[in-house]
């Protein structure tokens, strides 16, 4: 048993002390480490079982999770390209996964985003699995796509979330440009497994400037939704926070910005994942390699990074 707790305590230690083969912190918020070294874009993040795991945007959605000794090396988590997505266009990026169930028991899902071949546009599919690392067998055909993809617009960036009357929603964004601007949505799935839409989409967040990568977790009787906004392929990308009463028919505004360069110290922290461990909150999320802090990035490397928030006397969340 005393090993079987070292080993988890350890693991809980190397989400946010000592990754594999590195130490390195952010001369920012005390609570961040760097995980690896490699482009890790769009960090998925989940607690499943006794371990954490990250999936990362690309081919393949690689993934890693907590080991005894810090993050494990990174590994396929779906291995064939969905049969609806244009294969002379395969990239896929921002999967969410989250464990659910049916008949057959636990069952791990992977919303993600692709280009549909037939639509020319980018759609959100559904993925499942019987272990949280994989392999994760696509959908047919995408689960969601943007209200207007008659005019060519996107819905991207996909983010599960439960309420606490056991309601399951699919997030994501929709870029409308025109007055409406851009939007988060949401959508309702089906209770059981989250892999069926059973409801209508409507906007949760409407704004001028862009916003995406939605993620959404409740906490101090409060729902609360971590978006990025600003120009992703600069160190401007930053990470916002909204709140609202209840999911659904509540109304989201905006409290705080989260995380910018400046208070961070790392270029364009965005991509954001938050989850609710325990009483613990963590976040993962991706940066541009940027040495100098002063707008120079490697634009080809995104590497994710873990934290923890923690929450002020007023219950707003801050990086710690």
């Amino acid at each position: 048993m005393r090993r079987v707790v070292l080993a988890v305590v350890m693991a809980l230690v190397g989400l946010v002390v000592v990754q594999p083969g590195s130490a390195e912190a952010a001369a920012g918020p005390s609570s961040v480490r760097r995980v690896g070294t490699e482009d890790f874009a769009d960090p998925g993040f989940a607690h499943l079982g006794s371990k954490y795991y990250l999936f990362r945007t690309g081919a393949g959605y690689g993934t890693r999770w907590t080991t005894s000794g810090g993050w494990s090396a990174i590994h396929k988590s779906m291995a064939a390209i969905p049969a609806w997505v244009d294969h002379s266009k395969p990239l896929l990026w921002a999967p969410e996964v989250f464990q659910s169930s049916d008949s057959r028991g636990a069952l791990y899902v992977m919303y993600f985003t692709g280009e549909s071949a037939s639509r020319h546009v980018h759609c959100i599919g559904v993925a499942t699995s019987r272990h949280p690392a994989g392999n994760y067998t696509p959908g047919s055909k995408p689960v969601v796509c943007s209200p207007w993809v008659s005019r060519g617009y996107e819905a991207i960036d996909p983010a599960a979330y439960r309420a606490k009357d056991g309601k399951r929603y699919l997030i994501y964004k929709s870029d409308y440009r025109n007055a409406y601007g851009f939007q988060i949505r949401a959508v309702q799935m089906d209770t059981q497994t989250g892999t069926r839409v059973v409801g209508k989409s409507i906007a949760k967040i409407v704004s001028s400037t862009r916003i995406e990568g939605p993620s959404v977790i409740a906490h101090g009787g409060k729902v609360w939704l971590f978006a990025s906004r600003g120009d992703y392929i600069n160190c401007s990308y930053n990470t916002d926070v909204w709140s609202a009463s209840t999911f659904w028919g509540g109304r989201f505004t905006r409290v705080k910005t989260l995380m910018t360069t400046k208070s961070t110290r790392l270029c364009g922290p965005g991509g954001a994942t938050v989850i609710n461990v325990g009483k613990t909150t963590r976040i993962a999320f991706h940066a541009y390699v940027d040495a100098n802090h002063n707008g120079v990035k490697d634009s080809s490397k995104r590497q994710t990074y873990t934290g923890v928030l923690k929450w002020d006397g007023s219950g707003r969340p801050y990086l710690a």
